[in-house]
């Protein structure tokens, strides 16, 4: 039976489901994600060099994005959940002030630290709660702004849709480090953190005055506490795109931790220039990764199960490539191959996760996808920064290849994935006259 589109609630305007990029809504959300996007591949381009220069372990770097990462998982689905109760609006718009928050408090440890006011463990500590604010509150805008895209796209519509949001965390992922590489070169490393905190704060006052947002917050609290999250996270609807989605996390984790240091290393770079070379890497990586979401998923018409197998098995081509890499262009390539494969899984696990449950769960399905998107970072460390350190620049990289082999196999195989239909248009239906 084709997916007809649901009636829209009373109070929303008919604009409310236009393509995003088409009306404010979508508009305001696509900035919201964007300043994320270039403030989190920012802090990335520049924590490797950062560490190094303020005398703390290479391994660093992952452990001080974990904390932020095991609160993240915890407080996702809360802040889905009463995005449900609340609205939208409100949450994604306290979880942008939050990040604001952050940016500017790890930008001043680090200054702190610079000035030698502030060195080894207790600079270590307050590093990490620093971002630590971001797992804690931060956490809120993404399954508010995923849950928003829910309430208002047909399930035919959803994973292109969500795909079209997760572009803007792309498109900031791609111009924040060569925004982030000038302006370092130019101010300074802490200036590009202080400039997000700038940007994320005007955002949320954005979200909060401008987010056209009339449908009421519901009475009843479907899914409403921990437990029935618990419940749904186990539920079979939903439990394969959770462990795709963790695992995917996992691998984001120890490629991106990894990817700083392991530049520097192969290419014998330092200090400003490895940050240079770092950001090129990054760049290239989500420049594939917005050019897949906005050009070639359209076309595709893949369903979620078929964008998740070949997201894997390309992400693992390029994990492949950078292995054996001994050139920038080399690790560019490879940056291009794993921006491609991402571009493909991420709207394949987010949306085939929207489209499993049921409209009056959304809320809190986005908050379990959003936690199992990070829960990943949790356990990264070890698997990245310290097998860095104590096996070797590759051993990471070859982990993070069998996960990803692992990945396609059960994405090919899971019969949990099969009852999601392919994402194509609904077949049109004559009007009636009114």
């Amino acid at each position: 039976m084709p997916d007809t589109q649901p009636p829209l609630p009373e109070g929303v305007r008919a604009d409310a489901r236009a393509p995003i990029g088409r009306n404010r809504q979508f508009r305001l959300l696509f900035i919201c994600l964007l300043v994320i996007g270039a403030g989190n591949s920012m802090l990335l381009a520049v924590a490797p060099p950062l560490v190094r220069e303020l005398g703390l372990a290479d391994s660093s770097v992952g452990w001080i994005f974990s904390l932020s990462a095991l609160l993240w998982v915890f407080a996702s689905p809360y802040w889905g959940r009463l995005s449900d109760r609340v609205g939208r609006k409100p949450i994604a718009a306290l979880g942008l002030a939050a990040y604001a928050v952050s940016m500017a408090s790890f930008g001043a440890v680090v200054l702190l630290g610079l000035n030698d006011i502030l060195s080894g463990l207790w600079l270590f500590t307050w590093l990490m709660l620093a971002r630590a604010i971001f797992g804690a509150f931060g956490s809120a805008s993404s399954p508010a702004a995923q849950a928003y895209i829910a309430d208002r796209t047909t399930r035919f519509e959803r994973t292109e849709q969500l795909a079209g949001l997760t572009a803007a965390f792309a498109l900031g992922q791609a111009f924040g480090p060569a925004i982030c590489a000038a302006l370092a070169a130019k101010f300074g490393l802490v200036f590009p953190i202080w400039l997000i905190a700038v940007l994320a704060a005007g955002a949320s006052f954005a979200i909060w005055r401008y987010l056209p947002e009339n449908t009421p917050p519901k009475t009843e609290r479907p899914r409403g506490d921990w437990r029935e999250s618990l419940a749904l996270m186990r539920d079979r609807r939903l439990s394969a795109y959770l462990i795709y989605g963790f695992a995917l996390s996992v691998v984001a984790g120890v490629t991106v931790q990894v990817f700083g240091l392991f530049t520097m290393d192969r290419l014998n770079a330092q200090g400003a220039h490895g940050s240079e070379l770092t950001a090129a890497g990054f760049m290239v990586n989500a420049l594939a990764l917005l050019a897949t979401q906005m050009a070639i998923l359209p076309r595709l018409r893949l369903g979620p199960r078929g964008l998740m197998a070949w997201g894997a098995g390309l992400l693992a081509l390029g994990v492949g490539v950078q292995i054996i890499a001994d050139t920038l262009a080399a690790l560019l390539v490879a940056q291009a191959i794993q921006g491609l494969g991402a571009g493909l899984a991420r709207p394949g696990f987010s949306g085939g996760a929207s489209v499993a449950v049921d409209p009056e769960e959304q809320g809190s399905a986005a908050g379990l996808v959003v936690a199992a998107n990070g829960a990943g970072f949790v356990f990264s460390p070890l698997i990245g920064g310290v097998v860095y350190e104590t096996v070797g620049m590759n051993a990471p990289l070859l982990i993070a290849f069998a996960i990803l082999v692992a990945m396609m196999a059960f994405a090919l195989r899971s019969r949990r994935l099969r009852n999601i239909a392919p994402i194509e248009p609904p077949p049109s239906e004559p009007t009636t006259p009114s």
